[in-house]
């Protein structure tokens, strides 16, 4: 019989303190994807009509505004799978628990975030 000693099972998100945050996340994942299909079929149909320059700019912003809350959604979960979640992205303090409660998907302290803001 061999011994496989050196070999760790990947623990499941589920069965950490972390399981009701990845629940969230997930479900809004889910969400989110289901918006963008939806938000694809409609600018498909869209296509086929006369197009008008202001629907079709708020159709981009919104297929784009959820794409990037997808794509940050992602990177929590990520952080979270490799147990780095609630920690911030820049000086890797933790983020106050009443900003992650609020957004489960924020990425930065306070102090960092405003950083990023203004030097936008």
């Amino acid at each position: 019989m061999i011994a496989y000693r050196n070999i760790s099972n990947i623990e499941n998100p589920n069965e950490r303190n972390g399981g009701p945050v990845w629940n969230r996340l997930h479900s809004e994942r889910e969400d989110v994807c289901e918006a963008l299909l939806k938000e694809g079929v409609a600018n498909h149909a869209a296509a086929m009509e006369t197009p008008t320059v202001n629907h079709d700019a708020i159709r981009n912003w919104h297929t784009e505004l959820l794409q990037a809350r997808l794509h940050k959604i992602d990177e929590a979960l990520d952080r979270l799978m490799t147990g780095s979640y609630g920690n911030c992205c820049k000086c890797e303090r933790w983020i106050q628990d009443s900003k992650l409660d609020f957004d489960p998907a924020v990425a930065f302290c306070v102090e960092c975030w405003e950083r990023v803001q203004t030097s936008h």
